[in-house]
């Protein structure tokens, strides 16, 4: 199993080390993570070849650190959503269609925003399969909160009786078309519909 290399400890290694994150993320955002070789990313960091390999051992090492990094980002934006009172958003919204329609944009944003990434990561996990433990399976769980509170909200307005039920169909159905659009973005099956 893949171990996440330490992080540096000294601000020079630090400011390095984002360095080559930072221009990974950028490379990312222009071509597949296949792509990509060693020397582009020191070069787009601006420092050599071998302060690359002082940080990481070879270039699938990045995807690892991307994971872990990813994995802090999701945390984070899952800790300032609980800290929110989701129902009272989605009171003063009015109705189920304008909830709804809310937390649709809101999720096509962070994936046009984060596809590149996405699609990064989705190369590491499936050669990986051992990263999807029981840590990210709570993040997606947490991450189905919000749409509980939407539907208990206005369960009047939801036909499916069973509202857990209904929540997983709708966390299914976001992450089924919004992480389509991340790993696929050439894919035309929105615009067809």
């Amino acid at each position: 199993m893949p171990t996440v290399t330490n992080p540096p400890k000294q601000p020079r290694a630090i400011r390095t080390r984002q360095k080559l994150m930072a221009a990974l993320e950028s490379l990312l955002r222009l071509k597949e993570f296949e792509m990509i070789s060693v020397q582009d990313i020191a070069a787009e960091a601006v420092v050599a070849v071998g302060s690359v390999y002082a940080h990481f051992k070879d270039k699938n090492a990045f995807l690892e650190a991307l994971l872990e990094d990813w994995r802090k980002q999701v945390e984070t934006r899952l800790q300032e959503a609980e800290a929110h009172d989701s129902k009272a958003v989605y009171i003063a919204l009015g109705s189920l269609k304008a909830a709804v329609f809310e937390v649709t944009k809101a999720v096509f944003e962070q994936i046009s925003e984060n596809g590149h990434i996405l699609r990064a990561l989705q190369t590491y996990t499936r050669l990986h399969p051992e990263v999807g433990d029981e840590d990210w399976q709570s993040l997606v769980v947490r991450s189905f909160l919000p749409i509980a509170d939407l539907l208990d909200v206005y369960s009047d307005d939801v036909t499916i009786r069973d509202l857990d039920l209904a929540t997983r169909m709708l966390g299914v159905f976001f992450n089924t078309i919004f992480i389509r659009t991340a790993l696929m973005p050439q894919d035309t099956l929105l615009d067809a519909a």
